[in-house]
Order: structure tokens, then sequence, then C-alpha cells
């Protein structure tokens, strides 16, 4: 293996000194070749070798990253992205960073709130400090003010190279850890222990005011202290669920205690051609679910979606989903089970908020509401109907909501008028699986959790709430023999 990176680091070094050949050293960071950037554009000529680079006066550091997927087997995603982040905060609590994809650039400056929010860039840099350029997987640098300064370095030590990939592992084995063999479908008895864990939760849940009838109402009111999570309709995508378990420090926040993933519904009932009547693939995330909810009862929450039910409505394309649930239940698991995941059902919150966002599986409320009403919501249909199913309004979609139903929502909750709103339940098209803005309204958010080569997440960082987006990973098998391990 040392023969291996030495001969890479060889070639490297070998290549850079072609690429960087009229240019002036600076301040060695870790290797022998760091190079300032003049202000002429500059194309690194290599893939898939990480970069450190310094930026303004401050040399403040940065990591570039070629983003591969965590199994060296799965082939590499389609587009050669590469991802940009502080590698003092990226590494230890939830952070954000820049994805450079083909065709894309990042322009490194002042005025810009979302680079001091995810890189904690100065303030004091130049409106345009450096520009990085993504030229089919090529890198072309660009510093604007050579006078303040920007060098960049190639990590080549095992230790850096591999960092990312190693981070990501430690994770996957906790995962093991906390939810076992994701392959294997637990037995009937398995199952109704866990679910009989789930409920009894439930019953009690944290953050939940009690209705009228002494039943967990239908609001669950987030601490500000807790950095939420907030994923929508996975539609059995279970790799989905685990690529994200296994990015940024989720994993590790909801460990801590520090944070909260919250789900929009509808995690059952798939959404492939072909594979709608297909049942095991929800009962095995739910029980994934599950056992995330009993690993960390104050910290993992499910809110009720349309398609969480058994009803002959819930369906796509004609086929009765919710009938095909409770028929697949009842034969693999018994009939006290299929009552026991009603019962889940009914303890269900509809909603959740805190003073950072608001979000629940469809839409507000288009009559007069209050949280009264809210957290009594088993006696109000309409409201239900509202929050599950209600779908924004179009030209085609006149009864749908609009801009002044989420502003009365966030004037009902005691919320600012600038509160993020986020729902699930109807995602825009095809090829996202997050949308801001919808229909034109400020800080009005769709989040999809089903596509299958991407997954969205809404994530609280501080005070304000920011997309992030992960290509999916075929993470099952990869769990499934670290259990076996």
């Amino acid at each position: 293996m040392a023969k291996t990176i030495a001969k890479k680091r060889k070639s490297l070094l070998k290549l850079i000194k072609t690429a960087f050949s009229d240019l002036e050293q600076c301040e060695k960071i870790d290797l022998k070749d760091t190079y300032k950037l003049p202000k002429k554009k500059i194309m690194f000529p290599l893939e898939n070798y990480p970069l450190q680079i310094h930026v303004g006066l401050d040399a403040h550091v940065l990591h570039l990253y070629p983003e591969l997927p965590l199994d060296e087997q799965q082939d590499k995603f389609s587009e050669p992205n590469y991802i940009l982040f502080d590698p003092d905060t990226y590494y230890s609590r939830i952070s954000g960073f820049l994805r450079l994809s083909d065709d894309d650039k990042i322009i490194l400056g002042s005025d810009n709130a979302e680079q001091y929010a995810f890189l904690n860039t100065s303030k004091k840099l130049p409106e345009q400090q450096l520009s990085i350029a993504n030229n089919d997987g090529k890198l072309v640098f660009k510093c604007h003010h050579p006078e303040t300064g920007s060098c960049i370095t190639p990590l080549l030590k095992e230790k850096k190279l591999n960092k990312i990939n190693k981070w990501r592992s430690e994770k996957v084995t906790r995962l093991a850890k906390i939810i076992g063999d994701p392959r294997e479908i637990l037995s009937a008895e398995e199952a109704l222990n866990l679910i009989h864990k789930v409920n009894h939760i439930m019953e009690h849940e944290v953050y939940r005011e009690k209705d009228i009838n002494d039943q967990p109402g239908g609001v669950l009111s987030i601490p500000d202290k807790l950095n939420s999570i907030i994923i929508g309709d996975l539609h059995t995508q279970l790799d989905n669920l685990l690529t994200l378990l296994s990015q940024n420090n989720f994993l590790s926040a909801l460990e801590s205690g520090e944070a909260c993933l919250i789900f929009l519904g509808d995690a059952v009932h798939p959404e492939i051609d072909g594979q709608y009547e297909e049942m095991e693939s929800s009962m095995n995330i739910m029980d994934i679910i599950f056992k995330l909810k009993v690993r960390f009862p104050e910290h993992v929450f499910y809110l009720m979606g349309n398609h969480d039910s058994f009803s002959e409505e819930i369906g796509k394309k004609g086929v009765p989903q919710g009938l095909f649930w409770e028929k697949q239940l009842k034969k693999s698991r018994g009939k006290i089970y299929k009552k026991e995941m009603q019962r889940f059902y009914d303890n269900l919150p509809y909603l959740a908020y805190s003073k950072h966002f608001i979000c629940c599986h469809a839409g507000p409320p288009t009559s007069a509401v209050n949280l009264h009403a809210l957290v009594n919501i088993k006696k109000y249909p309409k409201l239900i109907k509202d929050l599950i199913s209600r779908r924004l309004q179009t030209s085609n979609r006149m009864s749908g909501y609009n801009k002044s139903d989420i502003k009365k929502l966030r004037r009902c909750l005691n919320v600012g008028e600038n509160t993020p709103f986020i729902v699930g339940h109807t995602p825009m098209d095809d090829e996202k699986t997050l949308w801001e803005n919808v229909g034109g309204i400020s800080r009005h958010t769709i989040v999809y959790g089903g596509n299958l080569e991407k997954i969205g997440v809404m994530v609280q960082m501080g005070k304000n709430m920011y997309p992030l987006t992960y290509p999916v990973e075929q993470l099952t098998q990869l769990v499934s023999t670290e259990v076996k391990k």
C-alpha cells in the first residue's frame, strides 16, 4: 500500500509541476508543492484527488473533495462532482457544503450568507476572491485578487485521501448496531414486540400536548435547541434513508441528543411502475424507522401522511395500496400486528414546528384554524384532510392551498412571518428531490425522499433551515455486510 501511495504521489506531483510550472510558490502546508494562484485561469488536470485551498489574507482553509460512493465496488456517480467544505467543522457537527457539479462555478467572496454559514469564510473578502469551475471533472481556478492571496495544495497523504470515506464507514458500522441487517425481514414475533415498544413510546411522546381526551395531540412543539432534520416521503426507498444517515453528522447528532429527525409521513407504498402491489418493502422500511424510534425516542418523529392508512382510497394508478398493505400485514404478521399498526397511526402527530420552521405532510389548513383545534385534530376531519392531502393551488386545482393559508398558519403558531414552511406529498417533477419557494411563495419548500438518484433534506443549522442533497448509494448491502462481520 505504501509503495502504491508513493507512486501516486510522485505521478501527481509531476503533473502538478507541469500544470503550475510558472506559478509562484507560497507558504508550505503539508506537501512540498503548494502554489499561489495568479489572476489568470489555471486548469487542474487531475480527477479524484482532494485539494486544500487557502483563501484570503487570513488563509482560511477549505477542502475540495471529489464526491465518490462509499462502496468502491459501486460505479462512480453519473456526474463528476466535487464538494467544498470547511474541514474544521465538517467532521465535527452538522454542517453544510457547496457542491461543484459539472459545468458549475463557485465564486468565493463577500456578501453570501450561505458561504458564511457553510464555509465560515471571512466577511472581509472581496466581492469576488476566487472562482472554481468544474469543466467535465477538471477544475479551473481563477484568483480575482492575487494580492489578498489564495493557495492550493494537493492532499496526497493516505490519511487525507480516504478521510471522508473512512468517516462515513464508521457511521455505517454504528448504523449496523442500531438497525441490524436491513435485508432481513423480522419474524412476526419480533415485529410485534418492536411495534409494542413503539406504541408505548407514542402514547407518551415528548413535545406533544395531550388533547381533551388525554390522548397525544396532533402537534409536535420541537424545542429550539434541537437541530431538526426533515425528510420527505420515502415510499420504501431504504437506501435513501441509509444514505442520509451515513452523511454529514446526522447520526452523531441524534446520538448526542443535539438533533431530531422528522419524517413527513408516507414511508410506505412503492411508487415505481410495476411495484405498486409489492408490500414487503413497506414492512421493511417501517421496521427500520421503528428501530430508530426505539433507539432515539425523543429525537425521531414521524408525521401522519395520506399513505399511512389501510383505506381503499389510497393507491397509485388504480392500485388500492391501502388494501394491499392491510392484507400483507395480516398475512405476514397476523391480525394483532395490523391492529397495532392502526394504533400507531391513531397516535401520530400531524404537524411539527419550532420558531425556526413549520412542517407537515401536505399543506396548511385552508380554513380558519387555531392551536387548540390542531392539538385536538381528531375532532376536525377537515383539518386532517388538509394536513395530509391538500395540494398547492394551481389554475387546474383551485381548491388547493395558497400563500394566505401559509400566513394564517404562521400566525396561528405565533412564529415569524418568514418562518420556513416545509411539506412533502407533491413532488414537482421526476428530476429533483427538493424545491424551494414553490408557487412563488417565499420560504415554501417541498422535499421528497423517494427519488431513486438523490435524497434531499431540510436541515436546521443555528437559526436557519438549509436544503442539502446527496446522491443515493446502495448501502443496504454494506450495512448488511457490516452486521455479519
